[in-house]
């Protein structure tokens, strides 16, 4: 959900601080008073084009800052890791717009990419508004969004994985049919995987040379330096330790003199020791010519090998299987289709096992997506109005046998059409409003945001409208930017927009109303005066709604 919003420079507001709850918040003011430029706000934090037209008139750049609760967005925070962010308890997204167009955005105050930002929040923010053409609109969605109904998701994911692999083995079988190849290729092919397996490569090997050269050269380095600290060792140093030892041994002993005689001796083993040590740390690595050489020539052998045929060496022997499959192809070309043909039927019979089972769980339930549907829109007021989801026989795919629709009638006598031919005006807002709150639920989708989606609407409509945005606020953050009273009265938090003129200049703000606030707000918006009647009937709406 989205906590704080920060805008500056934007179209009309100049500076704008705003603290969002969870819960349904409804934005209310007159006409023209910018309540749209906040959703386009946060249409841009979605990902939506920018243009320099939104920055304002004399200013260099427009901001719009939002900071989001991602701990109940497990796509977001698998994206960010993915990109070597943090997801911190409040992840900020950053979007300037500057006077020439360009835009920069940020994630925690670092620069990301557009296409980041849009994959992060892509079940965080999902915007309605009457000539939006929803993801629900979309029949490709549809059979997703019934597997996401279903709540198959193992089953389902075997399926994928299932169809992926009958998929991949088809191709091969494909290629097989239609590539020709010569004498030469064969030759070649064959010179290849020689080469591969003669260079007898183990796996990690060239990590291990790798780090052996590099400590070698460190070492050689300073091999110089040792010599000289074994050639002062030995010409002076060893010898006059050992008779400074000596001779400070035979003074006659008392408590100082024992102590001096410990630490001379403990000086000159330690010294004697941290000599044979070093010996035996420059005897582990010196290697000798050929040794040398031998390693050298390993990697680059390796290095040749990787540059043909992989980047790793599971890459090259990756590609030597392949080859060896080619040739295989190429010497026993009806064996190897025999083959073949027997693992893409096998693999073909997975799947259809797999999606026989899930096209029966998408038709058992399918009906019970239809009554949720079907009692969410009577709540809205749409009698008449009747859903089905249609499964039928379709081609196999990713998304197995099925081929889902999403069909709605909106009036008596009316044949079922797709839900993407059908509706207009308040009816597909109203009908999108029932939908999402069962899909918004399953998507994940954290903030929904409806922009006047309640026009042409009254009396127990409006009314119907309002208390199933507050139903659907139960599962996600729900803002509302409208001009019924009957719906704002629902409202958990309800801002006014407003705008004022100051020097011939038009300027948006918007700010957080209390309980008598919001009460004359809804009387002005509901009788459009003030008087003692119009407060006492918005009084009475707001209680109504509010205990």
């Amino acid at each position: 959900m989205i906590k704080h919003l920060y805008i500056k420079n934007f179209v009309l507001i100049d500076e704008l601080n705003l603290d969002f709850e969870s819960g349904f918040s409804a934005f209310t003011g007159e006409t023209g008073a910018g309540k749209s430029i906040l959703i386009d706000a946060l249409s841009l934090l979605s990902s939506e084009r920018a243009s320099a037209s939104f920055v304002m008139k004399g200013k260099d750049k427009a901001v719009i800052e939002g900071t989001f609760d991602l701990s109940g967005n497990p796509h977001a925070a698998k994206v960010l890791q993915e990109a070597g962010l943090d997801l911190n308890e409040e992840t900020t997204f950053t979007r300037e717009i500057s006077a020439s167009g360009k835009s920069v955005i940020r994630i925690d105050r670092r620069i990301a990419t557009l296409s980041l930002m849009k994959d992060c929040l892509r079940y965080e923010i999902d915007i309605h508004g009457q000539r939006d053409n929803q993801y629900l609109l979309s029949t490709a969605n549809h059979i997703r969004l019934l597997d996401e109904y279903i709540s198959a998701g193992e089953l389902t994911n075997k399926m994928h994985e299932a169809f992926r692999r009958y998929d991949s083995l088809r191709k091969e079988k494909e290629k097989a049919l239609t590539e020709t190849y010569n004498e030469n290729d064969l030759e070649y092919f064959r010179y290849q995987v020689s080469e591969i397996e003669e260079a007898d490569l183990k796996e990690g090997e060239d990590e291990e040379l790798a780090e052996k050269e590099k400590n070698f050269k460190a070492m050689q380095n300073s091999f110089s330096k040792v010599s000289q600290f074994f050639a002062l060792y030995d010409e002076s140093v060893s010898d006059g330790l050992y008779q400074m030892n000596r001779i400070v041994s035979t003074l006659p002993e008392d408590d100082q003199i024992t102590q001096v005689q410990t630490a001379v001796n403990d000086a000159y083993y330690a010294v004697a020791d941290a000599a044979e040590r070093l010996h035996q740390i420059y005897d582990d690595v010196e290697m000798s010519e050929e040794e040398i050489n031998r390693m050298e020539e390993r990697l680059f052998t390796i290095q040749k090998l990787k540059r043909k045929y992989g980047r790793t060496i599971p890459e090259i022997m990756e590609r030597r299987d392949e080859l060896l499959n080619r040739i295989e192809a190429i010497e026993n070309r009806q064996s190897y289709i025999d083959r073949i043909s027997r693992k893409v039927n096998q693999a073909f019979q997975e799947f259809t096992d797999a999606a026989v089972e899930v096209s029966k769980i998408r038709h058992d339930k399918s009906a019970e997506l239809d009554d949720k549907v079907r009692q969410s829109l009577l709540d809205l007021k749409l009698e008449h109005a009747r859903f089905h989801t249609s499964v039928t026989e379709g081609e196999p795919s990713v998304n197995g046998i099925d081929k889902v629709e999403f069909m709605i009638s909106m009036n008596p006598g009316e044949e079922l059409k797709p839900l993407s031919k059908t509706a207009s005006g308040g009816e597909l807002s109203r009908l999108m409003l029932g939908l999402k709150e069962i899909f918004s639920r399953l998507q994940g989708i954290q903030t929904v945001i409806f922009d006047e989606i309640d026009t042409g609407v009254s009396g127990p409509v409006a009314s119907a409208i309002g208390r199933k945005m507050k139903q659907l606020s139960a599962s996600c953050q729900v803002f509302s930017v409208t001009h019924l009273a009957q719906v704002a009265s629902f409202a958990d938090q309800n801002y006014l927009v407003s705008k004022s003129v100051q020097d011939d200049v038009t300027r948006t703000e918007v700010h957080q109303m209390n309980r008598d606030e919001i009460i004359t707000q809804l009387a002005l918006i509901a009788s459009g005066v003030l008087t003692e009647s119009s407060l006492q009937a918005a009084k009475e709406l707001y209680g109504r709604n509010h205990g």
